[in-house]
């Protein structure tokens, strides 16, 4: 039994190893001149205490008006979402509503892209901020024409609490791992709140209708790209580029949002995306009975230890780069008090979506 363990940690150091050299080979852009017509779209609904902070940052951007628009979609907001919208005045704003029959994210999304004029699209959420140079930090990458989509860099607001950092830290591993495997040329997500894609491109290969899962707008269409050409995206390795978003303010929320979050991962079409799925599943797996069983023999406690000394270095080497590129080098000392409560969690998050609801935008799903 304890060989099995030791496979699948090597299997884990090895795939974090390789994420770790994937980030160092994510070089930032250095010609900038590229301007195309770009869309920014963003679907809402009940963001009235987001709203007004999102148009000031769009209406900031550093982009000409004349080649931008920003494309909001309303999916049915029962709060002021749309009449502080309306109150807004941006020139090249378009305000969308989403009809009784349609809801979602994914179905704003389709209908923004469909009626966009720009050439790229740029997609973000409500309750984001971002640099003024946001938008032509993400776009630059597309001035070459073999790229499709372009992952931006996305950190949660700094809060002092105990449960925000944690937070914070573990959302970051996730913007490491998806960095990483962009750097290796295997992409396995992104993240929503920060991505860019041609419309050509979106237009021909998203295969939303296939999924009946409420998010995954972000990580299928990166899996239907990367399954046409590999070497498509990239990600966007700027402090520029860097979108800022909120943690979730209970544990409630938080595990709300996790359950939503690893409900789309059996619906994986990417080899990929679901073998690291798995192997994180029973690396932390393999940690919590290593755990537990140590309490009741040596040769269980020695291999906890090795387990949990292997896995905190290469987590360790991943994650401090990363950590330095966000300015958020004070989360590095959590790294390892953080391993035994992130094995649990992701342990006890997986079974949970399985089997329980989940609560998004005051919809529920199953």
């Amino acid at each position: 039994m304890q060989t099995i363990f030791y496979i699948i940690l090597i299997a884990y150091a090895y795939q974090i190893l390789r994420y770790k050299i994937g980030w160092s080979l994510i070089k930032p852009l250095e010609k900038k001149t590229y301007r195309p017509t770009v869309s920014v779209i963003v679907a809402l609904r009940n963001e009235e205490k987001n709203i007004n902070n999102l148009l000031e940052f769009l209406k900031n951007q550093n982009y000409s008006n004349k080649i931008l628009e920003f494309i909001l979609v309303n999916d049915h907001s029962s709060d002021n979402t749309l009449s502080l919208l309306h109150k807004s005045n941006i020139e090249n704003l378009r305000i969308i509503n989403l009809n009784d029959d349609e809801y979602g994210k994914k179905t704003a999304i389709m209908k923004a892209v469909n009626i966009a004029n720009g050439e790229i699209i740029l997609a973000t959420d409500a309750d984001c901020s971002f640099d003024i140079n946001w938008v032509s930090s993400m776009i630059s990458y597309f001035q070459n024409p073999d790229v499709h989509l372009v992952s931006g860099p996305v950190i949660y607001h700094k809060k002092n609490s105990f449960f925000q950092k944690l937070q914070c830290l573990e959302f970051v591993s996730l913007v490491a791992s998806a960095a990483g495997s962009v750097g290796i040329n295997n992409a396995i997500f992104c993240n929503g709140a920060n991505m860019a894609y041609r419309k050509k491109s979106f237009l021909k290969l998203n295969d939303f209708n296939d999924s009946p899962s409420p998010s995954g707008d972000d990580v299928f269409l990166l899996h239907s790209i990367k399954s046409r050409n590999n070497k498509s995206i990239v990600f966007a390795k700027e402090k520029n580029a860097i979108v800022t978003t909120d943690s979730q303010p209970s544990i409630s929320s938080f595990i709300n949002q996790r359950k939503r979050w690893a409900s789309k991962s059996t619906l994986y079409k990417d080899v990929a995306s679901t073998y690291v799925s798995y192997l994180v599943f029973f690396t932390n797996l393999v940690f919590v009975f290593l755990s537990i069983m140590s309490f009741f023999s040596t040769n269980f406690f020695i291999s906890f230890i090795l387990f949990f000394v292997v896995k905190s270095i290469v987590d360790f080497l991943l994650l401090f780069p990363v950590l330095k590129f966000f300015n958020r080098i004070d989360l590095a000392k959590l790294i390892f008090p953080f391993e035994l409560f992130y094995s649990f969690y992701i342990v006890i998050i997986a079974c949970l979506s399985f089997y329980n609801s989940f609560e998004w935008k005051g919809r529920k799903y199953r």
